[in-house]
Formats: C-alpha cells, sequence, structure tokens
C-alpha cells in the first residue's frame, strides 16, 4: 500500500473516530440534562420566568382566591427595569391533594405579613400541594413549613 493510501486511511479513520466520539458526547450530554430535568419534567408547575406571550398585568390583589393566569404568572417573574423587585408567586393545590382544614389560613397569614408584591393564588392543576415561585427560583412543598416559606421569600424579596 502506497503512502498516499495510507495516510487516506488514516484521515478516514480519524475522521470517523471524531465523528463516533461527537455521537458519544451528545447521547451523554442528552442523557444527563433529562436526568436533571425528569423530576419535573412533564408536569404542571409555576413559572419561574417569561415568555415574550406574557401578560402585561400583575395580580389585582394580594391574596387571591382564584387562580392567576398563566401569562399572568409569568408577569411576576419578569425582572427588567421598572418591574417590581421581590415579585413572586405562593400557590397551593387542594383540589389534587389533600390540605390541612386550615392550610389557606396560614398561607394568607404568612403572605400577608409581607409587601404586595407577594403573591397567594390558589393553581388548581399544578403538580405540587404547595409551591412558591421566584425568576429563575422554585420551591415545592407536600406541607406547609413556615420557616422554609419565609426563608424563600426573604432570600428572593431583593433579586
Amino acid at each position: 500500500m502506497s503512502r498516499r493510501a495510507r495516510r487516506g486511511n488514516f484521515r478516514r479513520n480519524l475522521m470517523m473516530a471524531g465523528g463516533g466520539l461527537a455521537v458519544l458526547v451528545v447521547a451523554v450530554g442528552g442523557f444527563v440534562l433529562f436526568m436533571t430535568t425528569s423530576s419535573t419534567f412533564g408536569k404542571i408547575l409555576p413559572p419561574t420566568g417569561y415568555t415574550a406571550a406574557h401578560r402585561e398585568t400583575l395580580p389585582g390583589q394580594q391574596i387571591n382566591r382564584q387562580p392567576i393566569h398563566r401569562l399572568e404568572q409569568e408577569h411576576v417573574m419578569e425582572r427588567d427595569p421598572g418591574h417590581e423587585r421581590g415579585s413572586m408567586l405562593v400557590q397551593y393545590n387542594c383540589r389534587k391533594y389533600q390540605c390541612e382544614e386550615d392550610l389557606v389560613d396560614r398561607l394568607t397569614d404568612i403572605v400577608s405579613s409581607y409587601p404586595p408584591q407577594v403573591y397567594l393564588a390558589p393553581y388548581p392543576t399544578m403538580d405540587a400541594k404547595i409551591a412558591l415561585a421566584a425568576p429563575g427560583k422554585l420551591l415545592l412543598l407536600e406541607e406547609l413549613e413556615e420557616d422554609k416559606i419565609r426563608k424563600f421569600i426573604d432570600d428572593n424579596m431583593n433579586r
């Protein structure tokens, strides 16, 4: 075999190995991405960001007895100049989950102790009993844990 043919074979083998490596990297990366998002993948949860389609309105009151529209929830997550800092959502689902009789009253007491840009509302279609959402942050709770709720709100108030 000539030197030129050996070089051609070497280059071809090198390119094939490089292509195989690229496929392996993509496969491993995809698997890692799936594993890190699988806990919330396909679940209905409050937004922690916003899309261009969000509504430019905020909830009319701090304590809501009706669900807040999803696109309005997204606006609460917006953090551009001119928007309230510290806006966040505290939501509960007593339709799919068994709630203690005083859960809503206790959440109301907690949220009422904060500025009006911390909103409370039911979210009967979400896949969590209690969810707190701030831009880029989400806390899911299976029961009311006041210390965790207050820490989340305090930690995200000035972001």
